[in-house]
């Protein structure tokens, strides 16, 4: 009785702290998880020493790791996958067999067991998924062509982590060599991996379809649970990781209908819960005297994770054609080590793979790196903003240096022609809609993948960067009749706006923006007209609404047409005359004596 009073006391005063501690984290805009870890070793034994049964609340937060596993496997995307791209996927690939090598041999060299060199390998291998997208989210650089080339480098961190946590067990104990316990942990996992997708393919969504019928939400939340759990003991009984269990069967309910979508929103906040006391409890593992101790030994794991993996991806980037400041930001992104490292380091630790010191130094060096992505993101910007600016060849592909001296009559030869400024899903409609309409154009992306597609009969494509002024001129923007800025990054069309309009005066803009504020901005910069897509969606719903309730079309079009006039500033206008008075005080200025 006295047990069950104290765990229950425990379990008050962790989720009472992780509550604080997320709602701090939130409040100085940094990952929950941090939130929870830091509060997790303020209550832990290495400091306040308000939980006295760690090991019991250990157990408890294993769940929240079958539960994440499972979440993982619902969420991944099989049609996301597919699109990604050869590029990237041979960037993904390579930065987790390059980063683990790596790591084994700096783990070799700290003077580390095989086992144990092995895991930090693994665990310098995989990056924050959480801290990435915030960072890149808050920057606005999410949608931008190294956004998603970094997206697409996470999502297969997050797959590889599974056949990585399925091996684990296969390090731990004496007896046959690594590589033979390797392999035979490898073919057990595909084995009951391939059970529980075959059998699991059909009991499963049939499972699932029935408790959903039933009407009763407890009913369909505990069929979900139940799944998860048996799938999660199977794995385990053959001697590989509970969590391997609960990715398939995760990824059995995302390759279902609707239900699966389902079980997932169900089950999401259950596995919060059980996350945040997991990611507690590893605070409550972590001494902070370790810190002082190790510090030699945690500042070269720091340093280990940020060189190896922006050099690394930024030269397997570079290599499979994306341009330099594509290349370095992607590296940029992915310095930290993730949140799946701590499931790797704890695991490991539990199964006496590492020694009891690798947990902390995984947790602090990760803490530390997750911390400096920001900033290192922000350097990366500001390096690569300051470099540019003076040696513009530097953005510039060689064959686009070459079009740049092409004579005025246009590139290749083209005059009067359309400027297509990205090559995303609004750029590409265009593009073919041109092509329908026979009317020539010519494309500038930076991704080699969009401007290696089949080769329009109207069109030329360029791989670089627009928002520079001399891939503008390689297009023939100063002889060309139209420009169209269909990129996603509101920066850099602002910045094409800019150097279109001062190398054409004549030339007609039409920007793609996301704010009222970006549709002034443009103008003001020089653009004839901007189109929101939102709001363009906004006022066909609106439309359809007021024609089903019996509002004359005639009105409705009245309407519609005020409300697109509210995004009209006259810039072109505005922008013009400031261009034409800098003209003429730099004549004047010419002219004095």
């Amino acid at each position: 009785m006295d047990l069950q009073a104290d765990l229950f006391a425990d379990i008050v005063v962790i989720f009472v702290a992780a509550f604080l501690g997320g709602t701090a984290a939130r409040l100085l805009r940094l990952p929950t998880l941090l939130g929870y870890m830091s509060v997790g070793l303020l209550v832990g034994p290495h400091a306040l020493g308000l939980i006295s049964n760690v090991e019991v609340v250990r157990t408890l937060a294993e769940l929240g790791v079958v539960l994440l596993l499972f979440a993982v496997g619902v969420e991944i995307s099989m049609a996301e996958l597919r699109t990604m791209g050869r590029r990237i996927v041979a960037i993904g690939l390579g930065q987790l067999g390059g980063t683990l090598a790596i790591g084994y041999g700096v783990g070799v060299v700290f003077g580390w067991d095989t086992g144990q060199a092995v895991v930090f390998g693994m665990v310098l291998a995989l990056s924050s998924t959480m801290v990435v997208l915030k960072t890149l989210s808050d920057r606005g650089d999410l949608l931008t062509l190294s956004g998603r080339v970094t997206t697409g480098v996470l999502l297969l961190q997050d797959i590889a982590f599974v056949p990585m946590i399925a091996v684990l067990p296969a390090l731990s104990g004496g007896g046959d060599p690594v590589l033979s316990k390797l392999g035979i942990a490898a073919l057990k996992a595909a084995v009951v991996f391939g059970l529980v997708l075959v059998l699991g393919g059909k009991l499963i969504p049939w499972m699932l379809r029935r408790a959903a019928l039933l009407g009763s939400r407890e009913s369909f939340i505990v069929t979900v649970v139940a799944i998860t759990l048996t799938a999660a003991a199977l794995t385990s009984v053959v001697g590989l990781s509970a969590a391997l269990g609960a990715f398939a069967a995760g990824l059995v309910m995302s390759t279902s209908d609707w239900t699966g979508r389902r079980a997932l929103q169900e089950v999401i906040p259950i596995r919060d819960v059980f996350a945040a006391l997991f990611f507690a409890s590893l605070g409550m593992l972590t001494d902070p005297a370790f810190l002082l101790d190790e510090a030699p030994l945690v500042v070269a794991v720091i340093a280990t994770s940020v060189i190896v993996k922006f050099v690394l991806v930024a030269l397997l980037a570079r290599g499979v054609g994306y341009l330099p400041h594509t290349a370095l930001l992607s590296g940029g992104s992915v310095v930290q080590i993730g949140e799946f490292s701590f499931i790797l380091a704890a695991s490991a630790e539990a199964l006496g793979i590492v020694d009891t010191n690798f947990l902390p130094l995984t947790v602090m060096a990760a803490v530390a790196t997750m911390a400096m992505t920001p900033g290192v993101v922000a350097a990366v910007h500001a390096a690569l903003t300051r470099v540019e600016r003076r040696l513009p060849s530097f953005a510039t592909p060689k064959d686009a240096e070459g079009l740049a001296r092409m004579p005025s009559t246009g590139a290749h030869g083209l005059h009067g022609h359309v400027v297509i400024a990205g090559l995303g899903r609004v750029g590409s409609l265009i593009a073919k809609e041109l092509e329908q309409q026979a009317i020539w154009f010519v494309a500038i992306d930076m991704d080699p993948d969009a401007v290696q597609r089949a080769p329009y009969r109207y069109g030329f494509l360029l791989h670089g960067d627009a928002a520079r002024q001399s891939m503008l001129e390689a297009a023939g923007v100063p002889v060309a009749r139209l420009l169209v800025v269909s990129m996603s990054d509101p920066i850099a069309g602002l910045v094409t706006v800019q150097h279109a309009r001062r190398i054409s005066k004549s030339i007609h803009i039409v920007g793609r923006v996301g704010w009222p504020e970006e549709a002034q901005a443009f103008q003001q910069e020089g653009a004839n007209a901007v189109v929101w897509p939102e709001m363009e969606a906004a006022l066909e719903i609106m439309r359809v609404s007021l024609i089903d309730m019996g509002v004359g079309e005639e009105r409705v079009e009245e309407r519609m047409a005020e409300a697109r006039q509210s995004l009209e500033y006259g810039g072109a206008e505005r922008a013009l005359d400031r261009l034409a008075n800098e003209e003429r005080r730099g004549a004047a200025d010419a002219t004095e004596p």
